[in-house]
């Protein structure tokens, strides 16, 4: 069995319990693996390109030994669980899901998002996002290198779009701001994980104040 655990974006802590507990192999990004409690001996593996993490994962799940996967917000909303279900099955994982970048996104801001679309740019053609934002009026983009907040006010900077730029979710490093997409595209927005509300002005919340805990 491969154990999912989402690190929920809404408080960035880490689920309570021993989520790694019976783990002989644990893979996450560092700060998750750095959130933990790992088992004595556990062998880790640092997320960063997918496939070899993958091929690990393999090794011990073709012995039939526990993995525990540490991921962000809700790992099945764009993130690993996809390509974990491809590799091993969906019968393998015990998926325990966290909030979505999304979801913690709308509520920093205090708007509902049954109405929204998401686009993800993260590993895509920017230009699908870029597409999405025009023809909806309240869309969450889920931004990657070379395709973040500054990428994509450039491309929407005359399309009378307010942006809500919501960085680093659930770190000590956390901001949420309200930009326009020229501003946005001025902007130096570092290599913090952002999720971008674009919305139409009449679902554009009012001032946000920028947080930073």
């Amino acid at each position: 069995m491969i154990t999912v655990v989402g690190m929920g974006a809404a408080s960035g802590a880490a689920p309570t319990g021993d989520v790694a507990a019976g783990a002989e192999l644990v893979v996450g990004g560092r700060r998750h693996l750095d959130a933990v409690r790992l088992p004595e001996g556990v062998r880790t593996v640092v997320l960063g390109a997918l496939a070899p993490a993958l091929d690990t994962v393999a090794e011990y799940v073709a012995r039939g030994r526990p993995v525990t996967v540490l991921a962000s917000g809700d790992p099945g909303f764009f993130g690993i669980v996809r390509a974990l279900a491809e590799r091993f099955g969906p019968e393998r994982l015990d998926v325990r899901a966290g909030v979505s970048s999304v979801a913690a996104a709308f509520a920093r801001v205090g708007l509902p998002w049954d109405d929204a679309v998401v686009a993800s740019a993260h590993g895509r053609d920017l230009r699908t996002a870029v597409n999405v934002c025009r023809a909806h009026p309240k869309v969450a983009v889920l931004t990657g290198p070379g395709a973040g907040p500054a990428e994509l006010g450039a491309a929407l900077r005359d399309d009378g779009r307010v942006f809500v730029v919501a960085s680093a979710l659930g770190s000590a490093e956390e901001r949420v701001e309200r930009v326009t997409p020229a501003e946005a595209a001025a902007r130096d927005w570092g290599t913090a994980v952002s999720v971008v509300l674009c919305l139409d002005g009449a679902r554009a919340p009012g001032p946000v104040r920028a947080l930073a805990e």
